[in-house]
């Protein structure tokens, strides 16, 4: 094995972006991590940590010398800033936000203030707004002159007395037109504004719905207070799909940097409920235990019934649980989709039903048995896409997290009803 050499392994990841640094010293070990990030942070751009994975991030940082910390911290944006202290106990928020300057900390201390997940929490307040007053002369000499604003801006922000956004214009716009030109000539008023208390997944589905690169952050009664801008909602929308995999997989965090024990432990929860779920299913076969005790193709065939029905109605749940997060779903086409989803499942019970019958009856030469399971195929598809859908929108409204909850609650009405359709036809049949 070749020995870790700390000098080199500095200069190599050295001119990296900060993203590819924080990937490679999170693949790296317990110990070189430790030697890396103990004396060598200068030597890396401040942005690493704001790239850190959420799994890692509080074992990583708790290697870097409280000082060495609060230096990186300065030269966050906002945004990143507050990601990162958010995670922080009291004590050491505390501390770290009394060695930052005032601007700084006055503006982290504020969007600490909003909820979790909301604009308020991610916002910059670095932005651009002005009066529709101004040329773009004016404008541009400002910029010049002035230390304060962005270094960077997709779109100028056009605000009226009250400092309420009444457009924008692009940065483009301004840049191809004469001096002289006036803004209120420029602006494009079709503003869409977020409210500060507004969720993360709101300000994703708006951003996408509208095709935006930033957008005004406002309060209560409309006065500007930050902006998000496209970079924000694309780390949202990777966050939020990520999370409805792995609740959709059962799993409640990414276990994937975990030690095995603790990816075990964290995983035992989910299934534990699923070993419940079966044990029910299993319950609603035991009452059928003399029926398969007198025909061993009965409990042959009798798992392909309750797969086909789990298979469908993952199908659907996962187009679902999608939509609802995309807000495709509203009360308007609620029954309609409904609808869709039975006669979905039906048409595919359908066709899979004669397949698997003429299979059933060349496999065990039985024409009742074919019969069974074909009928019993037929009703379970057309159930399982009817519960794949209403699960999810049931949960929903609930307010709960459909993405959570919805595959062990589809499993379970898979499975029973499953096994009880293609017991109950097989047992009535046999006993004509």
């Amino acid at each position: 094995m070749v020995k870790f050499n700390k000098k080199e392994y500095i200069q190599s990841i050295k001119s990296l972006h900060p993203a590819d640094q924080a990937d490679s010293i999170e693949n790296l070990n317990l110990k070189d991590q430790t030697s890396v990030l103990k004396t060598s942070t200068k030597n890396l751009h401040p942005d690493f940590i704001a790239y850190l994975r959420e799994e890692t991030r509080e074992e990583i940082l708790n290697l870097i010398p409280k000082k060495q910390l609060i230096n990186l911290i300065k030269y966050l944006d906002l945004d990143d800033a507050v990601e990162i202290l958010s995670e922080f106990e009291t004590k050491d928020l505390v501390n770290t936000l009394s060695n930052l300057g005032q601007l700084q900390r006055s503006r982290i201390e504020e969007n600490l203030k909003y909820p979790e997940d909301s604009a308020g929490r991610i916002m910059n307040r670095d932005f651009l707004a002005v009066k529709s007053t101004l040329t773009v002369g004016n404008l541009i000499d400002q910029l010049r002159t002035s230390r304060r604003g962005p270094k960077d801006f997709y779109n100028v922000f056009i605000v009226d007395e009250n400092n309420t956004p009444i457009g924008y214009i692009p940065s483009g716009r301004i840049l191809r037109s004469k001096r002289s030109k006036k803004l209120k000539d420029m602006i494009l008023e079709n503003v869409h504004l977020i409210k500060s208390n507004e969720s993360v997944e709101d300000i994703a589905y708006t951003f996408r719905q509208y095709g935006l690169v930033s957008a005004p952050v406002v309060s209560t009664q409309n006065k500007i207070l930050g902006i998000i801008t496209v970079d924000d909602v694309v780390e949202i929308v990777h966050e939020e799909t990520e999370d409805d995999i792995q609740k959709l997989g059962g799993l409640f965090v990414n276990d994937f940097y975990k030690g095995a024990f603790n990816s075990a432990s964290s995983r035992f929860i989910w299934l534990g409920l699923n070993l419940l779920t079966a044990i029910l299913a299993s319950l609603v076969i035991d009452i059928y235990s003399d029926q398969l005790q007198q025909m061993i193709a009965i409990a042959v065939l009798m798992p392909i019934v309750a797969s086909m029905g789990g298979n469908a109605g993952t199908q659907a749940m996962t187009i679902y649980v999608r939509s609802i997060a995309t807000k495709d779903i509203d009360n308007s086409n609620y029954f309609k989709l409904i609808i869709k989803e039975f006669l979905i499942g039906s048409i595919n019970g359908l066709a899979l039903s004669m397949i698997m019958g003429i299979i059933a009856y060349y496999w065990f030469d039985s024409l009742i048995l074919a019969f069974a399971i074909s009928f019993a195929i037929l009703i379970n598809l057309g159930f399982a896409c009817l519960v794949g859908i209403i699960i999810p929108l049931s949960i929903n409204k609930l307010k709960i997290d459909p993405a959570l909850a919805s595959g062990i609650v589809l499993t379970t009405f898979t499975d029973v009803f499953g096994f009880l359709s293609f017991l109950s036809i097989a047992t009535y049949i046999l006993n004509l």
